[in-house]
């Protein structure tokens, strides 16, 4: 029980994260939208809510990661590259809330007293491009052109999330593909 408990927690925070922001979102809404009370968050976090961030990022890593390894290591790049933004315009801008990525609040709201946070979600970027940059090396781009592309398939994925947001529209993950798609063409 006390498992399901630190898990509903952990989902809770990564769905607020993804639609308010990491800043924004305190443990009591957490907890409430978890089902959960107060009395249970330095149990299950006892560092705060800067551990509840990284295991934010973990479980999010862990959902989209092997995603995009298994779109990269069996299609070319440019099939990889519009399963990538489908699997994120379904993922990201779905259920309920508004378009974004738990990985990009976590990193636009930790502070300087959060290191560590940033770090993590450095790393889960790098780790989202590697397989994108292997499957573009695999077909024959060079480096640094694979991780130019690779870098801009991660940046155009998050950039187009914030547009969907204020336009209020998927609209802005079709213009990015369509746009990358150009770029891996020529």
């Amino acid at each position: 029980m006390a498992r399901d408990t630190r898990m509903r927690m952990i989902r809770q925070a990564a769905l607020l994260f993804r639609g308010q922001g990491y800043a924004a979102t305190g443990f009591r809404e957490i907890v409430e939208k978890a089902g959960t009370h107060r009395g249970v968050i330095y149990h299950h976090f006892p560092r705060g809510k800067t551990e509840l961030g990284e295991e934010v990022l973990a479980l999010t890593d862990a959902a989209v990661g092997p995603a995009i390894e298994a779109v990269c290591a069996d299609l070319d790049p440019v099939s990889a590259m519009r399963a990538i933004m489908a699997g994120a315009k379904m993922v990201m801008t779905g259920g309920g809330y508004p378009p974004g990525c738990p990985i990009a609040a976590i990193a636009l709201g930790a502070g300087p007293e959060d290191p560590a946070l940033l770090t993590a979600a450095r790393d889960v970027f790098r780790r989202w491009q590697q397989p994108f940059r292997e499957c573009l090396r695999r077909n024959g781009i060079h480096e640094p052109d694979a991780t130019n592309l690779a870098t801009l398939l991660i940046a155009g994925l998050e950039g187009a999330l914030v547009l969907c947001r204020t336009e209020g529209t998927v609209e802005p993950l079709d213009r990015v593909a369509a746009g990358l798609e150009r770029a891996l063409k020529t």
